[in-house]
Parts: structure tokens; C-alpha cells; sequence
């Protein structure tokens, strides 16, 4: 398989060793190890786009967890399509980034509301395995991302709040960064209990099935999601998330969830609902937006655009 990419990648830059052509090796280097890792294939014939789709799934998660950037994990899935469309002479495998992944704009910012509705939230509840429906609340109700959710030990965190402090969520985060979330209502620590227990039934801290590695066990939760869904994003769940912890510190909705531009359009959008001055609204918006990257183990404001516009 690998061969044949890289073949058909030089075809595509009319036999020439181009910067592009190669750009595209260690690209097909990943996917290939990929594809043979999750699904066990040896044959390019064999692969179609879910395998792409998949693929894809798994890069938006590494920009998550800082193993690539955002534009690196873009350029990967490009070169993958550019490679396999060339290989096969037709577009039937081609992933868009945007669209169909839900990656972020190039501009870092959200131009679409892309959180997970109430009712697909629900409707995927009901079909998928115990492990992936808790993970799929704790990133709703705590703004997780799924490594973070899959790894959480909910006894431990129980135990901290039984000694009066705040939860602290260590494993799985974004460089490593420990960061404290809260739990602040009866839903929450409801929530804490169910996996707790759950976890306590199998004897393990995490929420990852012995018999799987992290990365086979996020295959094969993407894999029910979409088999349920092919809508469903859970890194939509955290955007949910983040858009009701905006809502709930301003009262006014997101740019994304107002179908309001980001920037001076809804600053006057706030301004204008809380009946206040565009500078006092452009004040409330950016210490709002503080608060949300803290909470979301960012520390950078502008990383809320790609969350709430």
C-alpha cells in the first residue's frame, strides 16, 4: 500500500520529486500504519472512505491532544486524498476537512454552530456501548476531550470532593497540563457517581476496555458513533459545553449560536441585548472567554473562537 501511494503521489506531480510529493511521505507513512493498525488491512484495493473518514477522525484528535497542528493534520488528509485519488482515478474516498470532519476554518475561527443538538446527544446514548455513553456525557457535562474522558478515574476525583477540594483532571490533557474542573451541581456529581461505579465494577480507573489500547478503543468508539449517526462529532460534545459555559456567564448567546459574526458584530449583538455600551460588551466578552479557555485547558483566548465563533 505504501508503495503504491507513494507511486501514485509522484504521478500526480507529473513524475517529479516535488516539495509537495515530498510533503506527502510521512503522510502516507501514518496512514498506511493506520489503516493496517485499525482495520487490519494489507490491500489498497480494500480501503474506501470510511477508512479515510477514520483516518481523519484520528488527526482532528491529535490537534486535540497537541500531537499535530491544526494545518498539519489538514495538509495529512489533503495529501491522503490527493494520493488515493490519483491511485484510484476517481474522488469516491475524498474527505473534506471542513465538512465532513468539522475541522476548524483556516482562519481559527467557527463560522457554524458545530456542538452536538439535545436530541442526536440522546439518540446515540441509546445505541452505543457503557464506555462510550459515559465518556459521551462527561465531555457534554465537563467539556472533556475524549482522551481525558477515556482516561478520567472518577473514584479519584469523588475522593477529592469528599475532602473539600476541587477535582483536578491530570491524565490525558493537552500537554500534560493538569487543570480543575467543577463539580457545581447534583447532574455533575450524579454523573461522577455512574462512572465511578461502573469503573469500580470492572476493577479499573479508566474507561478504556483491558482488552484495548486508547488508540484501538477510539477506533472503535468513532466506529459505533458513526454506525449510529454519521453526523456525530464528539468533539462536538465539548462544543456544546463550551457554548452553554459562554451562555451561562454572559446571557447572550455565542457568534456561532446567534448567527452573528465574531468580532464587532457581536459585540454590538451583546451590547444591544444587555442594553449596555459596545466597550462594556467587548470587556464581558473577552474576561467570558477567559474563563472558557481555563476551563477548556487552553490558555489563550483566541482559542475559543474555534469553539464558539
Amino acid at each position: 500500500m505504501r508503495k503504491a501511494l507513494i507511486n501514485a503521489s509522484f504521478e500526480n506531480q507529473a513524475g517529479v520529486v516535488s516539495n509537495t510529493h515530498r510533503a506527502r511521505l510521512p503522510a502516507i507513512k501514518l496512514f498506511v500504519e493506520y489503516v493496517k493498525t485499525n482495520f487490519a488491512i494489507k490491500r489498497l484495493n480494500d480501503i474506501d472512505r470510511y477508512h479515510v473518514m477514520s483516518f481523519g477522525q484520528a488527526l482532528k484528535n491529535n490537534v486535540e491532544t497537541g500531537v499535530f497542528s491544526s494545518a498539519t493534520a489538514r495538509d495529512y488528509l489533503s495529501h491522503i486524498n490527493r494520493s488515493l485519488a490519483q491511485a484510484r482515478g476517481d474522488e469516491q474516498c475524498v474527505v473534506n476537512a471542513t465538512k465532513d470532519l468539522g475541522f476548524t476554518p483556516r482562519s481559527g475561527i467557527a463560522r457554524e454552530d458545530a456542538s452536538v443538538p439535545e436530541a442526536l446527544h440522546k439518540y446515540v446514548l441509546q445505541y452505543v456501548t457503557e464506555e462510550v455513553r459515559l465518556i459521551m456525557q462527561l465531555q457534554r457535562t465537563f467539556g472533556f476531550r475524549f482522551k481525558e474522558a477515556a482516561l478520567f478515574d472518577a473514584t479519584q476525583a469523588l475522593k477529592e470532593l469528599d475532602k473539600g477540594n476541587t477535582p483536578i483532571l491530570s491524565r490525558g490533557t493537552k500537554g500534560g497540563q493538569p487543570r480543575a474542573f467543577f463539580v457545581d451541581t447534583h447532574q455533575k456529581h450524579q454523573l461522577l457517581l455512574l462512572v465511578s461505579n461502573y469503573q469500580k465494577s470492572l476493577g479499573q480507573i479508566t474507561l478504556i476496555p483491558s482488552s484495548l489500547s486508547f488508540k484501538a478503543f477510539q477506533c472503535h468508539a468513532w466506529r459505533q458513533t458513526q454506525k449510529v449517526a454519521p453526523e456525530y462529532r464528539s468533539h462536538g460534545e465539548r462544543k456544546h459545553f463550551a457554548c452553554e459555559i459562554y451562555f451561562s456567564l454572559m446571557g447572550v448567546r455565542c457568534p456561532v449560536q446567534a448567527n452573528i459574526a465574531h468580532g464587532q458584530a457581536h459585540h454590538q449583538y451583546i451590547a444591544k441585548q444587555l442594553a449596555i455600551s459596545v466597550q462594556e460588551a467587548r470587556v464581558l466578552d473577552k474576561e467570558a472567554r477567559l474563563i472558557l479557555s481555563e476551563l477548556l485547558g487552553h490558555h489563550r483566548v483566541s482559542i475559543t473562537n474555534a469553539y464558539i465563533g
